[in-house]
């Protein structure tokens, strides 16, 4: 499957920022990553009106978004020498890389101390 994205986001957790629950059917131990696609064709416009539905929880309503759990990924850049690709918010070379889940290699810290806690969909 071959998709030119504006944003393509994964994540096991559900939070974004502590007043994003961008990702409200994550659980870190389902052994999935939540799969986010908005694609190169979606207005700047409609851009700035999606990132406004993540605050009132509509942004999964839209149909220019794509959700899907997934086990892994793999991007592989084609017909362009360069191009941009941040993971964590951090520039990576324009080279193809995949992620994997490992389920149960991680941690997740709580306020609670003992659970996981964000409002599912």
């Amino acid at each position: 499957m071959y998709h030119v994205a504006v944003m393509r986001l994964t994540s096991q957790m559900a939070y974004m920022a502590a007043d994003a629950n961008f990702f409200p059917a994550a659980l870190p131990n389902d052994g999935y990553m939540d799969l986010t696609i908005v694609n190169a064709d979606v207005s700047r416009l409609t851009q700035l009106k999606m990132m406004f539905g993540i605050e009132n929880g509509t942004f999964y309503d839209m149909p220019l978004v794509s959700y899907r759990k997934v086990l892994g990924y793999r991007i592989i850049p084609k017909n362009q020498v360069d191009g941009y690709i941040s993971i964590d918010g951090e520039r990576v070379p324009f080279e193809p890389f995949q992620a994997e889940v490992h389920r149960g290699l991680g941690t997740v810290l709580t306020k609670s101390g003992h659970m996981y806690e964000a409002p599912g969909p």
